[in-house]
């Protein structure tokens, strides 16, 4: 059977994420560790994977240069796989706590803090963007691709940790978001051998051989690097 190939990748360590800051839709660079993490990345999936039909990125610059260092190989040996940078692929919004550390954030708004701690309950940010706002554009991107794209090709996508959290769980039909802690160049990948009918049927979406989960926030490359799980 032949199927759609979906990767899902989050970027490399940013310097956002070293700095333990809440980085939403703010834009930092690689450190040198992410540059690596990223390098190592890209010299696995050249090994294992064939050309992808395209390239899709969040626009925030921790996701463009993380998709600049996997496309390179594939560049160098003569493959002009399309780029396309989406907004949908950007981070959540994190309103006013944007750029803040947490201890930052305590200090500058402590009265929201302390009840954000004492609450399981989602609470809303000022200026943040809401939950239910963030997994209507995860569907909204995940039907695109899944209408855009047909079996045999391979897509892949570069993203964040919490839009891609509303993108599995739209994958995997589920009508719950579960907590994911997907470090810095975890991989997931997704087999759809219809893609069209995959959020549609009614039967097929029932059915394992028509959709495969190969691989589940795979972290397995970075095992000679120091491992960074900072989200």
């Amino acid at each position: 059977m032949t199927y759609l190939k979906l990767l899902l990748l989050r970027h490399a360590q940013s310097a956002g994420n070293a700095a333990t800051r809440m980085e939403g839709q703010s834009s930092t660079a690689l450190t040198p560790l992410g540059q690596q993490q990223a390098q190592r990345l890209s010299q696995v999936l050249y090994q294992q994977q064939a050309p992808p039909a395209c390239f899709y990125t969040s626009p925030l610059l921790r996701a463009v240069q993380t998709l600049e260092a996997l496309a390179q190989p594939w560049r160098s040996a003569g493959h002009d796989c399309p780029v396309y940078q989406q907004a949908q692929l950007q981070e959540l919004h994190a309103g006013i706590f944007q750029g803040l550390t947490w201890a930052e954030a305590m200090d500058r708004h402590p009265d929201l803090c302390q009840r954000l701690m004492a609450s399981l309950d989602w609470l809303p940010v000022p200026q943040a963007e809401t939950l239910s706002a963030a997994h209507t554009r995860a569907a909204k991107w995940v039907r695109q691709i899944l209408q855009t794209h047909q079996p045999g090709e391979t897509v892949w996508a570069i993203s964040h940790g919490g839009i891609l959290q509303q993108i599995i769980a739209v994958l995997l039909g589920c009508d719950l978001t579960w907590k994911l802690t997907i470090p810095n160049t975890a991989l997931f990948e997704f087999w759809l051998a219809e893609p069209g009918r995959t959020l549609t049927d009614s039967e097929n979406r029932f059915n394992p051989e028509a959709q495969i989960i190969r691989r589940f926030n795979d972290c397995s490359h970075l095992q000679p690097l120091a491992r960074h799980n900072l989200i």
